[in-house]
């Protein structure tokens, strides 16, 4: 007897329902793994070997030991402490009323600043050193020259190799995350509670205090423990800066544990432990600050705040809102510049040493730096790429709920963002540098340690841009007949496209001036740009380190302007499209 066709379409939508659920059971299983490599290994050998001894390979507490009672040991973490802790308060003190200043006062040349300070966070820290070398070396800095010239003094007037220099060349650098955090949460807040209380008879000084701030407060919080972090886990500014006075910090030592032969692999984990147990709290306590401070406005999204007039302070407010941009991007990158142009840097920037060679030996005749460039903008670009794929399929089954192990997805792909980058390299070393997985040396070790760093970044943004996206047109695709993957790659992925160039443009510029997740990992073949300038440095040949740096800042720009003719081109053509079917 011939089936019923209510029996076929049943036989055949049970069928559908397998393949479906099967489908999305195998998505997980290669997520799950992929994670597993990228994150659980590296940091489950971390802890194995924490507690392992270097010379027996037993199981033992000794590193942990060590720490504590070796003065060698505690005194580095001491040294981060106090550079975090300072970090921070001078960021917050000066990203929170130039955050203020340029969104919400009548403070002349605002976009300029703004600009000049975002350059700051693209710029990689350790070159901003570098260019406060050459501006403030104690001998040779062009500044310290200048003023024995002027004062006739034999002293110089600023020491960048100190616990002070590197406490300012880290501060101006890590202003732009709490600039950045104020200035977005000063333009969303709506200003009726502002105007209220000058309504009120409330100056401005005191309607700031008692109105604004505590608005703003969890932003504030949020940026100060992310400057804290920025400076417990900076590699390349103390490096730089502090190597040469003999001053350890945490990033430091760990670098001084490499290049013992053998490396003490054990004692480094044990090492990692306090960074990464201090920047887990760090994090929890801002997941908890965000959690709790929340501010609701009634009614919707207010008006636009109107800029506060500051009549005669706007000359003394600009002064202040210069620091940071002078400081940190208009003098270290005309020091770079000129430097880069000089056939000996200590000459100065006289016309008669001015030359274009550096530039010549860097592209043309030097083979180790074309391979470094090439390395960098291949390792950034696949990197980006593998984040954002991975990203984008874990936001997608977390927020459209598809499986039951989205949650775990999740806090696999999140864990990176409390691991320190030298701690994750540390990780990659211990597990991908011995059999049967033995890559070191390769770019395929590099490229996954950057993104296992910035996959977090590429899944928070996924999950943005998802979240805006409502799922209705999912369903209605799939209660047609498509599959999954044909209504994520016909429907959503589309719609998300401009918001994923932005974000693969937030991991390619980090990786590409990442320094610490590399530093232990590349050999003489996988050279990035960052290592490269940082080996080079240590050669004392400042012009061509000046010219590489240029170069990475160049690259950089590039790729950025790229991606942004890409993205403001697409959306030009969204709202041609737009208008035209609006058109009668």
């Amino acid at each position: 007897m011939a089936s019923s066709p209510s029996v076929s379409a049943a036989r055949s939508a049970s069928v559908g329902y397998r393949r479906h659920h099967a489908f999305r059971l195998i998505v997980l299983v290669i997520l799950l793994a992929v994670l597993a490599l990228l994150i659980v290994q590296p940091l489950g050998w971390i802890v194995f070997n924490s507690f392992h001894d270097d010379d027996t390979g037993q199981w033992t507490l000794r590193n942990y030991v060590q720490i504590f009672a070796s003065t060698s040991r505690w005194v580095p973490l001491f040294n981060s402490l106090l550079l975090a802790t300072a970090v921070a308060v001078i960021s917050t003190l000066l990203g929170v009323p130039l955050a203020w200043l340029v969104a919400r006062t009548d403070m002349p040349m605002r976009g300029f600043i703004h600009l000049l300070t975002m350059a700051a966070f693209v710029t990689p820290s350790f070159i901003g050193a570098l260019g406060w070398i050459l501006l403030a070396a104690p001998n040779s800095g062009w500044l310290n020259v200048g003023w024995r010239a002027l004062s006739g003094a034999d002293w110089p007037l600023l020491n960048i190799y100190s616990m002070i220099g590197t406490i300012f060349v880290c501060s101006i650098f890590t202003v732009p995350y709490t600039f950045t955090l104020v200035s977005s949460a000063l333009e969303e807040m709506p200003v009726e509670l502002e105007d209220a209380a000058t309504t009120l008879g409330s100056g401005v000084v005191k309607t700031m205090f008692s109105v604004t701030i505590p608005l703003v407060m969890p932003a504030v919080l949020v940026g100060f423990i992310l400057s804290f972090i920025q400076g417990m886990t900076l590699f390349g500014v103390p490096a730089f800066l502090l190597t040469p006075s003999g001053t350890l910090v945490v990033t430091t030592k760990l670098a001084e544990f490499y290049q013992l032969f053998p490396p003490a692999l054990y004692m480094s984990a044990a090492y990692c432990m306090p960074l990464i147990a201090i920047t887990g709290m760090l994090f929890y306590a801002r997941r908890r600050i965000l959690g709790r401070r929340q501010f609701t406005t009634v009614g919707g999204k207010g008006r636009a705040g109107r800029k506060i007039r500051l009549k005669g302070w706007r000359l003394p407010a600009l002064a202040f809102a210069l620091i940071v941009p002078i400081t940190a991007v208009v003098l270290p990158y005309i020091a770079i510049v000129l430097v880069s142009l000089s056939r000996a840097w200590g000459l100065g920037p006289i016309p008669s040493n001015l030359t274009l060679h550096w530039y010549r030996w860097a592209i043309f005749e030097n083979a180790e730096t074309q391979r470094a460039i090439v390395n960098s903008l291949l390792y950034a670009g696949i990197a980006a790429s593998f984040c954002m794929i991975i990203g984008i399929l874990v936001a997608y089954i977390v927020e459209r709920k598809l499986l039951r192990g989205a949650g775990l997805i999740a806090a696999l792909v999140t864990i990176p963002i409390i691991i320190p980058g030298i701690v994750l390299s540390v990780g990659f070393f211990s597990a991908y540098t011995r059999q049967p997985l033995n890559l070191y040396g390769t770019a395929t070790i590099i490229i996954a340690a950057f993104v296992a760093t910035f996959l977090p970044i590429a899944y928070s943004q996924a999950g943005s841009i998802l979240k805006g996206i409502s799922p209705d047109l999912e369903r209605a695709a799939r209660s047609v007949g498509a599959t999954e993957a044909r209504t994520f790659a016909s429907i959503t992925a589309p719609l998300m496209r401009g918001g994923l160039v932005a974000g693969w443009l937030l991991v390619f510029i980090p990786i590409m001036r990442e320094l610490s997740v590399a530093i232990f990992l590349v050999s003489p073949r996988t050279n990035v740009m960052t290592t490269l300038i940082y080996n080079y440095k240590d050669g004392g040949n400042y012009e061509a380190v000046c010219a590489a740096s240029a170069l990475l800042l160049f690259a950089t720009l590039i790729v950025v302007l790229l991606a942004r003719f890409v993205t403001e081109g697409a959306a030009y053509r969204r709202r041609n499209a737009a208008s035209l079917g609006a058109a009668p």
